[in-house]
């Protein structure tokens, strides 16, 4: 999926909020190739095939109604690079991106969007429920959502202002991407969703954490394939991103 990551080069600021996010034209074609962000909603393919009804095949009309997050993730080379995802109108952009795919030579047109940097997964969270306020049931109910409270819980144990151990998007070890702890626990099934359960999901990630860190000295001399991570990860004091299938995430939810 990464292979499709875009960045955005902007056209001109139409408008500058006060949160700081900016409003920029860009091209129908070039918003579809940006990634839907992996925290969304789990797309409700009725809604869209609600608005594709009201627009009456005019697609024009879905010229404004998105969001794009830019945030800092790492290339498969571990250099830094600034990366968008597309945070809102997801289902709008998902009938311009079968529209394209369908009409291949239509002509491009513009659209209005609204872009905002973020420096963590929790604030795009944050980012998140403040535009998408109105159905706070959806977001009890959508694994999705509940899978976010759990990634900004654990977010809020290991990073710091000068460490961030949970990056977005694609990183390389001993950090840990939030994109594959997204993954993982969406695989984990019907998670708790009191934010009591959750804080102890995150108490007890962070007793995994010192754990394997007292057995990673004699990991290291047992001289494994991974003993090279288990060295990096020992001495940057963050272990549960050794195992890439992150198999303590099932262990502690037991």
């Amino acid at each position: 999926m990464h292979k499709f990551l875009v960045k955005i080069v902007p056209q001109g600021t139409l408008h500058t909020f006060h949160d700081k996010s900016v409003m920029r034209k860009i091209s129908a074609k070039e918003l579809v190739k940006i990634p839907v962000w992996k925290g969304n909603r789990t797309i409700d393919l009725e809604h869209v095939a609600k608005i594709r009804e009201a627009i009456g095949g005019v697609v024009e009309q879905l010229d404004s109604g998105y969001r794009i997050i830019h945030y800092k993730e790492e290339d498969t080379e571990g250099r830094t690079i600034n990366q968008s995802y597309l945070i809102d109108g997801q289902h709008r952009a998902r009938i311009l991106m079968e529209h394209f795919l369908d009409n291949m030579c239509e002509s491009d047109f513009d659209v209005v969007v609204v872009e905002k940097t973020v420096e963590s997964e929790t604030e795009a969270i944050e980012y998140f429920n403040a535009i998408n306020n109105v159905k706070p049931q959806h977001w009890r109910t959508d694994p999705a959502m509940v899978v976010n409270r759990y990634i900004a819980e654990l977010e809020k144990c290991f990073n710091t202002k000068s460490v961030k151990f949970i990056r977005p998007g694609r990183t390389r070890r001993p950090y840990m991407s939030a994109d594959d702890l997204r993954d993982v626990l969406k695989r984990c099934g019907d998670l708790e969703q009191e934010s009591g359960k959750i804080q102890e999901f995150a108490r007890r990630a962070l007793q995994k954490n010192d754990e394997l860190l007292k057995e990673a000295p004699a990991l290291i001399l047992a001289n494994t394939k991974l003993s090279n991570y288990y060295e990096t990860a020992l001495s940057a004091g963050f272990m549960l991103a050794v195992d890439p299938k992150m198999g303590w995430v099932r262990e502690i939810l037991k």
